[in-house]
């Protein structure tokens, strides 16, 4: 079984590999799962998510942690970051930056993700702040 922070770093890990059948085997086993990508597209179920990892996954994808909380309630962990996104490890220039939430819920295997929501942030805010503690739920 396993535990969160593996789930997460095994999520980091497919997205640079594009390894889109690890990636799926990090959801929950229910229909009912979410993706909001930085660009507005929502992918509902595990069809969608299918599609649109497997198109996002064309290309490597670098997420590099710039903040991170997490909170655990009653059997689901809110994970909450802020992240530079990269697409060529030997360019260190971020290409833009995301805030991202990530619930897991536990389940007979173990922690899953159940729901991804990203949002693109500004270049600007990233230093700021109010950006430098817990963003909260987006």
């Amino acid at each position: 079984k396993r535990q969160v922070e593996e789930v997460i770093e095994s999520w980091y890990t497919s997205l640079m590999k594009c390894d889109l059948e690890n990636a799926l085997s990090l959801w929950f086993e229910e229909d009912t799962v979410t993706c909001i990508l930085p660009d507005g597209v929502r992918l509902n179920g595990h069809k969608q998510l299918r599609i649109g990892l497997q198109d996002l996954m064309k290309n490597s994808i670098i997420l590099d942690t710039l903040t991170a909380t997490s909170h655990t309630y009653m059997g689901t962990t809110f994970v909450d970051s802020t992240e530079a996104v990269r697409f060529k490890k030997d360019v260190h220039e971020p290409s833009f930056f995301i805030h991202m939430t990530i619930i897991l819920v536990q389940g007979t295997m173990g922690w899953r993700i159940a729901h991804l929501h990203t949002s693109q942030v500004s270049k600007d805010l990233i230093h700021s702040p109010s950006i430098a503690g817990d963003h909260g739920f987006h």
